[in-house]
Formats: structure tokens, sequence, C-alpha cells
């Protein structure tokens, strides 16, 4: 019996192609799937290789026409090889590439369902070849490997803190937040807030600030920001809440640059506060918006209201900020956490690790 091979992009042009070169008589003997070009992570092509045979029957001519119907039964008939057939090359080829193509799943699931892209994706996939088992350990150690953090702005926040970012992000309770944490830690802490456009945005930080013994001031001009200096000279800690700014309103804007010009860029920190639960490209935006403001880092709100942190980790890498908290809740103090590798791994989802358990190997 002779046998003819036939190989295409796929399994449906392989039958195709079968059906008009030799008509009804065509049958398959076997079907081999395979992909060629590229390593690990690049771009491969899909292959399908099919072996024929002539059935004794008589042939029906110029057959052009291939249906599902025939697609269906061509399957039925489609096996695989022996395996005892293939030579040791082939039996090492083909289990090499069910192994990379396992592994490629493996991979692209984990960073699909945490929203990690563009070139932080980029980054963490270069060069990486673990075993399937090993995956989620390695692959979590490539993400939290690649994100920075302000461990010396937690342990040494420069005099005034500005806390920048759109309204609705979470400024605001943030800011009370860090002025309770630093406050119980023994250093004496102010607030200055620029708002006072939004309805209620001084009430809101002034009932902090009562609940936890912060002055607070008010400032709606610059002659009012050099007095508000003068006032709170003798506090280690003065923490600034801003309004929100749109592109759009330029006179804001100015009025924002005028205001926080004021502060000694050698004793102030500017902080950008975004929810997670936007997208890393609408993150970069906000970003571009303040960057006038030299951001020193980042705060990440709002993890509570999203199911991964990765959109924010790929907006914190394409930017080159470190990040210095994290926020998960509205209460205050207690849901405010210092940005660290394991806040990190415990908002990664899929990979299975205990957190607690990998914290405790990190610190001994």
């Amino acid at each position: 019996m002779e046998y003819i091979t036939i190989t295409s992009d796929s399994y449906e042009s392989c039958v195709s192609e079968a059906k008009a070169k030799y008509g009804e008589r065509v049958r398959i003997h076997s079907r081999r799937d395979y992909t060629v070009g590229g390593g690990l992570f690049a771009k491969k092509r899909n292959k399908c290789e099919i072996v024929c045979y002539l059935a004794p029957e008589k042939a029906v001519a110029n057959s052009q026409n291939v249906t599902k119907e025939d697609l269906k039964e061509f399957e039925k008939e489609a096996r695989t090889p022996d395996p005892s057939s293939l030579t040791l090359e082939e039996k090492l080829e083909t289990n090499l590439r069910k192994n990379e193509g396992e592994k490629s799943r493996v991979v692209d699931a984990l960073l699909d369902e945490n929203d990690i892209k563009g070139p932080f994706r980029d980054k963490v996939l270069l060069d990486f070849d673990f075993s399937v088992s090993d995956i989620p350990l390695e692959l979590s150690d490539r993400i939290i490997s690649n994100v920075s953090i302000d461990h010396l702005s937690q342990a040494h926040p420069k005099r005034y803190m500005v806390f920048l970012g759109p309204t609705g992000s979470g400024k605001t309770t943030t800011l009370a937040k860090i002025g309770s944490l630093y406050k119980n830690v023994g250093k004496s802490v102010a607030i200055i807030t620029l708002d006072s456009y939004r309805v209620g945005a001084y009430e809101q930080v002034k009932a902090f600030g009562d609940a936890f013994d912060i002055p607070v001031l008010l400032v709606k001009d610059e002659d009012e920001v050099i007095l508000a200096q003068e006032k709170l000279r003798g506090y280690e800690l003065v923490l600034v809440d801003t309004m929100g700014i749109s592109p759009e309103d330029g006179a804001l804007n100015l009025k924002l640059k005028g205001l926080l010009s004021l502060f000694r860029s050698n004793e102030t920190s500017f902080i950008l506060t975004l929810a997670a639960n936007l997208k890393s490209g609408d993150m970069m935006k906000q970003y571009k918006s303040y960057n006038a403001f030299n951001i020193s880092s980042l705060i990440v709100t709002k993890l509570d209201e999203t199911e991964s942190i990765g959109s924010f980790l790929t907006f914190a890498y394409e930017s080159g900020k470190p990040i210095s908290f994290a926020t998960c809740g509205q209460k205050v103090p207690q849901d405010l956490k210092k940005a660290s590798t394991t806040v990190v791994l415990e908002y990664l989802k899929g990979f299975g690790i205990d957190v607690k358990r990998l914290a405790a190997q990190l610190l001994n």
C-alpha cells in the first residue's frame, strides 16, 4: 500500500488538499500536529501533517468541496502513530514539544489572570525556562524582583509628604491612615489641605484630624502656605492633601503648581495615589498629568475593589517609580500596609503560594 504525506497550516487545509488531489478514495492513516520556529516564548507557527492512503473503491474525480461532515468522518479515521514505531529522536522531540507547550500555557494563563502585560511582562519572561511544577514559585519571584519598593521613605519620610492623584483615588483617606501610622510610632504629625474646591473636602480631613488629635490647616493661596509652614515649624511630619486636577482645567492646574512650588524639594516628597481598579494605560495617563511635580513614589489604593494588583505593577514598572504604601479598605488606620514583596504576593492570583510561610522564610 502506498502512503502519501501532506503538510499544511491546519488539519482542515490538509484534508482539503488530500480530497482535491485524490478524491473520495483518500483515507487518513495518521495525523501529527506540531509547531515550528521560535523558542519557548517566541512566536511559533502551527503545522499539521497527515499520512494518507487510497482505498480500493472507485474514485470520485474532481471533488473540490469538503463539508463539515467530511471533516468529522476523516477525524474519526485519524489516529496517533504507534509510539513503538517512532525513533528515539522523534520521541524526544514529541515530548519536548508537549512540555514546552504546557509551560507556555501555564505561564500565559498566570500572567493573563493577573493582567500583567507590556514591557513588564517581557521583563518577567526574559530567559524564563523552568519546569511546569516550578513555574508558580519562579514566576512570582520574577514578578516581585522587578517591583521597586520605597523602603527608605517608609522608614525616614521627608518633612512634607504631598499626596497627589485624581478625585476619587482615595488621597484623603490614605493621608489619614499614614498620619495615624506615624503618630502611633511617636512622630509629631500635622496636616495641610489645599483642597478648598471639593464640597466637604476640608470637613472630611478635619474629622480625621480630630479623631487622631492631628492639627489640620486649610490653605487657599500662596500667602497662607507660607503662614501654615511657619505655624507648623515644630512638627516632624506634615501631610499635604491636594485637589484632583484635570488636563482640561488649566487654571486649577496652575493654581496647584503655584501652591506646591512653595514647598522646598529637598524636604518634600510628591506621592501619586492611584486606585488599583484602573487599567494600567489609564494609570499612565494620570502619571503624565502629575509628572511635572517630580513624583518620588506611588501608593496603590482600593486593593479590596479589584481582583489583582497586576495592572498597577505593570504601570509601576513602566513609570520607573517605587511603591511606598498600599490600602485595602476604608478603615483608618487598619487598612493601610507598607509596600513589600509580601503585600505584592498576597494580591497575585492563581499562584497558590502560602504567603505567610514565604514571608517567614524571607525574614529568616
